[in-house]
């Protein structure tokens, strides 16, 4: 992938897109998944003016998101978390409901756009991007996708590829060789829960003086999301995807 792609992924992204009340949005827990292993600073952090360790203090403007399928829910949006705050405004009934966010990957804190500039390409990307849309079905993205990847038509009907177990509930997508530009290459991985496909992550391949990002998509809560991070996150994509859906959680009313 070119060097500069990834940083005008998140613009383009903006296609179509999350959760149910909570009275105490600062101190809901998260639907689902235990958060023993969240990172050592958001457990510190007192749950007055934040939700698992992610910050409300800002500004805060109501909204809606789209859930998949698109019927919508109305949130509460942390401005300082959205990847173009000047948007924190527009997210009214009459629109998309689709929304770019980002936040640190170790402390949860907001991640302003302004402190990306020249990260990416110094390889020190230190945030985790996410955005809240509407998509097809995951078995459908993760057919479309291994199709694509491997070099099939994106319709083709044949039989799906090998699997590797890479780690828990992960597997690595193994596709025949073929002749193509290194920064084209992917690699795609299918997370699974009971044998049932539920994110579906292609990553850029390594490359010298280039450096590979991850794309997880995924449903949390209704909503469909898709989470970008740097190729060395990939072993976290758990904790990345817990963290997502806790921030959620936090902003639905």
């Amino acid at each position: 992938m070119p060097k500069y792609a990834y940083a005008f992924l998140f613009v383009v992204a903006l296609t179509v897109p999350t959760l149910v009340a909570s009275q105490n949005v600062g101190n809901r827990a998260p639907a689902s998944e235990n958060t023993s292993s969240a990172p050592q600073s958001a457990e510190k952090e007192p749950l007055a003016g934040a939700c698992r360790g992610f910050d409300f203090s800002g500004k805060v403007t109501d909204g809606y998101f789209v859930q998949h399928g698109g019927g919508k829910i109305k949130v509460r949006i942390p401005v300082d978390y959205l990847l173009f705050p000047e948007t924190g405004s527009s997210f009214a009934v009459r629109d998309d409901g689709a929304a770019n966010f980002n936040f640190h990957r170790d402390t949860l804190r907001p991640y302003p756009r302004r402190e990306m500039e020249g990260k990416i390409v110094a390889g020190k990307q230190e945030w985790i991007s996410f955005l809240v849309t509407d998509l097809i079905e995951i078995k459908s993205i993760a057919k479309i996708s291994a199709n694509i990847l491997s070099g099939r038509k994106s319709g083709s009907t044949e039989s799906p590829f090998p699997e590797e177990l890479v780690s828990q509930d992960l597997f690595h997508v193994r596709f025949p060789s073929r002749s193509q530009p290194a920064w084209q290459q992917k690699t795609l991985y299918l997370g699974r829960s009971n044998s049932i496909i539920t994110d579906v992550i292609s990553c850029n391949v390594r490359q010298p003086r280039r450096y590979p990002n991850c794309e997880q998509i995924t449903r949390l809560a209704g909503y469909d999301v898709k989470i970008f991070y740097p190729l060395d996150q990939l072993e976290k994509w758990k904790l990345t995807k817990r963290n997502v859906q806790n921030l959620l959680e936090c902003m639905t009313e």
